[in-house]
């Protein structure tokens, strides 16, 4: 149910994603300016060890309907020969790890984070009232409080990203295992989603609860995570399948469109999860809420 109606509220409410699109070009030249000082020595360090040539390879293999087990080894060479570069070559190592922590890691978290709580705000205006509200005014009047939650929220994804990361990669050693070398690719697809719906699905009520119950940061983490695992088959199913969807439709449209496809489906994807978060948050909550032209009574709402 409440994958269904934010497929609905999203139809009904695309025009978000054209903000979001905008935003997204917006945050794309911020952390671009931020990383062209630390990308140029690291570009010039894995060009002589021939990863562009190894790249080309890999997406000429893509182009080429190869196997998506050679695709898979090709990529873990590049991470092995990208690993040994960094390794021994100290100014890579010294500006991959800027580039990667004050960049990507803190700057880039914190900069797309920013979006979020505007964004559930319009959703809520629109699925408790039927009106609409603009997302410029929103985020500007919530850039305080989006600002702690978002530095709140990236003390979780951090050390989930990291653990998830660690496992992912750690993976890439059953190519050499033998019986499961023809697995791997699915097995390390598998993962990827499963983890990623078990991040998503334990936070899925964090945000809605700041914006919709008004409560603090901390404790509307504590209180979503613990009716998050009290209905944790139906949150885990629909974040399963979300992901299983936007992994699947950010790769074809991405691999048939050359990236520019890309342009459309990331926005939709952000626009997407805060849709489910706040979908799940209210039925799980048992209130009612407006679904395109529709009223959803969930179990436990008064009709």
């Amino acid at each position: 149910m409440s994958f269904k109606n934010a497929v609905k509220i999203l139809l009904s409410r695309f025009g978000l994603v054209w903000t979001l699109l905008l935003y997204v070009v917006i945050f794309t030249c911020v952390i671009g300016s931020l990383s062209i000082t630390f990308i140029i020595p690291i570009v010039r360090a894995l060009e002589e060890a021939g990863i562009g040539d190894s790249v080309s390879a890999l997406f000429n293999s893509i182009l080429a309907g190869d196997s998506m087990r050679q695709w898979f080894e090709q990529l873990k060479a590049i991470l092995d020969t990208a690993v040994s570069v960094f390794r021994t070559n100290y100014a890579a190592r010294f500006n991959s790890s800027l580039l990667v922590i004050l960049v990507f890691v803190l700057a880039g978290r914190f900069l797309v984070g920013l979006y979020e709580l505007p964004l559930i705000k319009t959703l809520e205006a629109s699925m408790s009232s039927d009106v609409k509200i603009g997302f410029t005014g929103c985020f500007i009047s919530k850039l305080g409080i989006s600002c702690r939650f978002t530095l709140a929220k990236m003390i979780y994804t951090i050390l989930y990203d990291s653990a998830m990361y660690s496992v992912l990669y750690a993976m890439f050693g059953l190519f050499s295992v033998k019986g499961l070398g023809i697995l791997a690719p699915s097995l390390i697809m598998l993962a990827f989603i499963a983890l990623n719906a078990l991040r998503y699905g334990i936070i899925s009520m964090w945000a809605p609860s700041v914006i919709v119950d008004g409560r603090k940061i901390f404790p509307s983490f504590f209180s979503g995570a613990r009716r998050a695992f009290a209905n944790f088959g139906a949150i885990y199913s629909s974040f399963f399948v979300s992901w299983l969807l936007i992994v699947a439709l950010n790769a074809l449209v991405g691999l048939f469109t050359f990236g520019v496809g890309l342009l459309i489906t990331v926005p939709v994807s952000m626009a997407f999860i805060s849709i489910l978060n706040m979908t799940v948050f209210y039925g799980k909550n048992g209130r009612r809420y407006y679904a395109d032209s529709s009223v959803v009574y969930p179990k436990g709402s008064e009709n």
